[in-house]
């Protein structure tokens, strides 16, 4: 027999909470303004597409191409969770920025009542049924205007899965630990388990809970000496529950970790404390700095992706409440609810803590929420519960109640309502439109790329098209322009291929009216383009781009047969003297590189006498991959060439394997 509210069926214990039984008209209020606010002007904010969100949608590509995975190896690795939603989104929606974005919106609203619920759960032996209200609808109002969870919301990455997961599974456990109903620990325990599926700091969610429970059983051995000293009662049989059944879900996971422990660590090694030269003072740098970033203007994470640069977590209007609710929790942290409470708050920073490549580190940090608005939370009912409403007293259990009569609308509602309002229109005014205004943002949201990834999905398929851009095979263009799933991410480039125009210029054998496409500065030249290419007239003129058509490459000014390399012929020479000066050399594929390892280019200069003068090199602007067989690749040195210089040769370098072509005279260029 339970005294507490009797449970003899799980369905009942779970569906007939005061969450579904009665959802306050406020909570419906507050979930519509996070919907309004996660998805007005999603399609022009943020811009294009981030490169690490489009890694995202390349892996949910190869998730539809039938590569099931369990880890994710892109970018140092990545948890599969998010990465199966937005498989999920593409298979309803297709391939777009939006459908790249929709999982996180949809999480980002769910938290908002999640929150409410964790809320309402946490506090329900603490107060009042009103005030445990009270707090929790603060705490999702907190949550819904927050410009940190507004932003990563809005934003294709993993990591705003873990508030979701935390907010319900803690809010199982505590209705757990409330009505000791074991199967609710072992639901408890398995929602938990899928942390670790979302974002790597999500690991750090048993380490809290094991340090939670850890505590509370320690410190009940001594409740009894120590004076208002509550600690958790747990249900011995539910505990054991929640923690295999945590286990049992992530034992998929673990088995992979445990079969590459290379990759359950190689992410954090990466960036951690413990790879700089002073490990201990970049750790104290980095409590500091991902303390700061709550409350100190100027101080937030500096990343224009997840931030605008230095808004600190709570602002102006709501940083005094947040350092208030942190006061009232160490004052009160003789009950157990407040020592999980601030136990969640430190832990989860941890993270961030441990690593150096970039402090604060904002994203680290996001596995404090929602948590972490419940301090300002109970900061504002406190305030209201001391000069705004009714007197507080407790029953002999501890339990908080509330006497007397509520004195009606006070200064601290205004006060409290002034923060809340004001905050909620700096959110609004930062991310629409301070933030929306930032001259780098459609840089650093590769804007360009996914406009060029536009503009090759309008074009006929059976038209080649070369792409001249700063990144190699950029996921956003992978993705948008291509939809590559990543599986075949360095397969050989077939209808889209790409290239430096800043020194080099192909055409394939059979290539007629192709189109040539330059990001930004990754464009020959005009002297270079007019030399190389006939006719070289603009298509298109973007603000991020040009689009040229070229019928045919010129001609060189002497036709050579040099097949001194295994893949390239070199089939002519041009040298010019007139600006911009320099020599341009012709190679012909001939044969397919089976890796993608780089060619570098030489040539070397040489007298009359044959006793070498000068010699230049570079990279041949075309990666091995993207050749075909019969392509010709100008190649081009922009050098001054010495007035004596009368010979030269060409070398070829490959990894370990160098070739080099026997001397060639300039006097046979003479008259060309």
């Amino acid at each position: 027999m339970r005294a507490q509210e009797p449970c003899t069926n799980f369905s009942i214990t779970v569906l007939n909470s005061n969450l579904i039984k009665r959802i306050p008209f406020g909570l419906i209020l507050i979930v519509l303004l996070g919907t309004l606010l996660r998805f007005y002007a999603i399609d022009r904010l943020p811009p294009g597409l981030f490169g690490d969100e489009a890694v995202e949608g390349l892996d949910a590509l190869d998730i539809l191409a039938g590569n099931w995975q369990i880890w994710f190896h892109a970018h140092l690795g990545r948890e599969p969770l998010f990465v199966y939603l937005v498989a999920t989104s593409y298979f309803f929606f297709g391939v777009s920025p939006f459908a790249t974005r929709l999982p996180a919106i949809l999480a980002g609203i769910v938290t908002i009542p999640a929150a409410y619920w964790l809320t309402r759960e946490w506090c329900a032996q603490l107060f009042s049924a009103e005030r445990a209200r009270r707090i929790a609808i603060l705490t999702a109002l907190l949550l819904a205007i927050s410009f940190w969870h507004l932003e990563l919301s809005r934003n294709a990455h993993r990591d705003i899965l873990l508030p979701l997961v935390q907010a319900v599974g803690y809010a199982v456990l505590w209705r757990a630990i409330r009505l000791r109903e074991v199967r609710l620990y072992a639901l408890a325990g398995a929602i938990l388990g899928l942390a670790i599926y979302t974002y790597s700091p999500g690991r750090f969610v048993g380490v809290f809970i094991a340090a939670f429970c850890a505590l509370e059983l320690f410190l009940a051995r001594y409740a009894r000496r120590v004076r208002e000293l509550s600690t958790v009662s747990f249900n011995g049989r539910g505990f054991w529950l929640a923690g295999g059944a945590a286990l049992l879900v992530m034992l998929p996971l673990g088995i992979y970790f445990a079969q590459n422990p290379a990759q359950f660590s190689r992410r954090f090694e990466s960036v951690s404390i413990l790879r700089a030269e002073q490990p201990l003072s970049v750790l104290s740098e980095s409590i500091a700095g991902n303390l700061a970033m709550f409350v100190v203007p100027g101080a937030g994470y500096a990343s224009t992706h997840y931030n605008l640069p230095g808004k600190p977590v709570f602002d102006l209007f709501l940083a005094p409440w947040f350092i208030a609710g942190i006061v009232l929790a160490f004052a009160r942290a003789r009950r157990a609810e407040y020592r999980f409470l601030l136990l969640w708050f430190f832990i989860m920073l941890m993270p961030a803590f441990l690593t150096s490549d970039m402090i604060p580190k904002g994203v680290r940090d996001f596995g404090v929420v929602p948590g972490v608005f419940v301090f300002p939370a109970l900061a504002a009912d406190w305030v209201l519960g001391k000069f705004g409403t009714r007197k507080d007293a407790k029953d002999a259990k501890g339990t908080i109640e509330t006497k007397g009569v509520n004195r009606g609308l006070t200064l601290p509602h205004l006060v409290i309502a002034f923060s809340l309002v004001a905050s909620a229109l700096l959110t609004v005014n930062d991310y629409f439109f301070e933030w929306a205004k930032l001259p780098t943002l459609p840089t650093a949201f590769d804007q360009d790329y996914a406009q060029v990834a536009a503009f090759v999905r309008r074009e006929p398929a059976n038209e080649p098209i070369y792409v001249s851009a700063e990144v190699y095979r950029h996921p956003t263009f992978m993705l948008l322009g291509q939809q590559i799933p990543t599986s075949r991410y360095f397969d050989r480039a077939t209808h889209v291929r790409e290239f430096d125009a800043r020194s080099a210029l192909v055409a394939g054998a059979d290539d007629a009216n192709a189109a040539y496409v330059f990001l930004g500065d990754y464009a020959p030249s005009a002297g270079w383009l007019a030399r190389i290419a006939v006719p070289a007239a603009p298509l298109e003129q973007h603000e991020n781009f040009s689009v040229f058509r070229l019928a045919r490459l010129q001609s060189p000014q002497q036709m050579l047969k040099e097949s001194f390399n295994p893949f390239l012929k070199l089939v002519g020479v041009a040298r010019f003297a007139d600006d911009p000066r320099g020599l341009a050399l012709y190679w012909q594929v001939t044969t397919l590189p089976d890796d993608r390892a780089e060619t570098q280019a030489r040539s070397v200069l040489f007298d009359a006498r044959s006793q070498p003068l000068t010699q230049f090199e570079h990279r041949i602007g075309v990666p091995p991959m993207d050749w075909h067989i019969g392509d010709v690749i100008v190649d081009w040195f922009e050098i001054e060439l010495p007035a004596n210089a009368a010979r030269f040769s060409a070398q070829l370098e490959r990894g370990a394997e160098k070739w080099e072509s026997a001397p060639i005279a300039f006097d046979d260029l003479r008259g060309k």
